[in-house]
């Protein structure tokens, strides 16, 4: 008799568990678009320059196909600088892309972006607030579980 039902349903299951981790993953990066569509010039400028700050040039041209390679400039003896004052030519998707790829990166930079809006909170609107809110939330239970998962998986490799 053939089995075609059961690998069916076992995949079914399989999908099903995966979809909430997936789902999680990625709410740093679109609280991050969603923080980007609601903030005002000078504050995206101060948003995309902390969260180009860890990555290289070849993270920067990695990212979002190459949307943000724009900012990048050369200095004298070599090396790379960036220019934001174009910010507002992106969008809130090729921001939410570059907040995933800097959460694997480096996650003090997201953290440090959501400060940001902490630190000048008599600029923004409400929403911008909220949103920043929830991101440093986000951020705080994403370490959390970070820093759970470690030693389980130090002390199975021992």
């Amino acid at each position: 008799m053939s089995d075609e039902f059961d690998d069916a349903v076992d995949l079914i299951a399989a999908k099903t568990v995966a979809a909430p981790a997936a789902a999680a993953e990625g709410r740093a990066g679109r609280l991050m678009g969603r923080l980007w569509d609601s903030a005002s010039s000078s504050l995206r400028t101060r948003l995309l320059t902390c969260l180009l700050r860890p990555l290289g040039a070849l993270g920067v041209a990695a990212v979002a196909a190459g949307a943000f390679t724009v900012v990048l400039t050369r200095q004298g003896a070599g090396g790379l600088g960036i220019a934001v004052a174009g910010a507002a030519q992106f969008s809130k998707e090729q921001v939410a892309e570059l907040a995933r790829f800097v959460e694997q990166v480096s996650p003090e930079a997201l953290q440090q972006a959501a400060s940001l809006v902490f630190d000048n909170s008599y600029r923004v609107g409400g929403f911008t607030a909220s949103v920043a809110v929830l991101l440093a939330l986000e951020l705080r239970h994403a370490t959390r579980g970070r820093r759970r998962a470690a030693p389980s998986g130090q002390a199975a490799g021992a």
